[in-house]
């Protein structure tokens, strides 16, 4: 009977730390992808922390990968709002136009959180109180993301 019990115990406690364990892990999930306008008309992001992704100058920026950083933000644990994405391009298009303007936009990747966290510094984010999507945001990304 003693065997039975003590296995029995063994069994919930290893049930317990393995639901723990993944709840520490993954405590935010992305529940939308939105496609936003914010040069069109003024943008007015959330109030929060803001952290916006440092592109290094050999990091290519065209084919950016920004579903990447959201694995590694929620692997983290780093409790994600909102990021917001604008892909880095050789022309920039107006909704409702035909004509392709030549110009180098450049990748924007920002991320908002309720509070500051130093961990983003660490994955080549740096803090801004000044959000922006920079030139040509007719097309950017938003990731929604929700507490699990």
């Amino acid at each position: 009977m003693k065997k039975l019990s003590c296995f029995m115990v063994m069994i919930i406690a290893a049930i317990l730390l393995t639901s723990c364990g993944s709840t520490l892990n993954k405590s935010t999930k992305v529940i939308n992808m939105v496609m936003e306008d914010h040069e069109s008309n003024a943008y007015e992001f959330p109030a929060g922390e803001y952290y916006a992704y440092q592109f290094k100058g050999d990091q290519p920026a065209y084919g950016f990968d920004e579903e990447l950083i959201i694995e590694q933000l929620v692997s983290k644990g780093i409790p994600v709002k909102n990021l917001w994405y604008k892909a880095a391009s050789s022309s920039c298009v107006p909704p409702g136009s035909d004509v392709a303007m030549t110009v180098m936009v450049e990748a924007v990747l920002i991320v908002q959180l309720k509070e500051a966290n130093d961990h983003l510094v660490q994955m080549q984010f740096e803090r801004t109180t000044a959000p922006s999507m920079g030139s040509c945001a007719y097309r950017v990304k938003r990731y929604i993301f929700q507490p699990r």
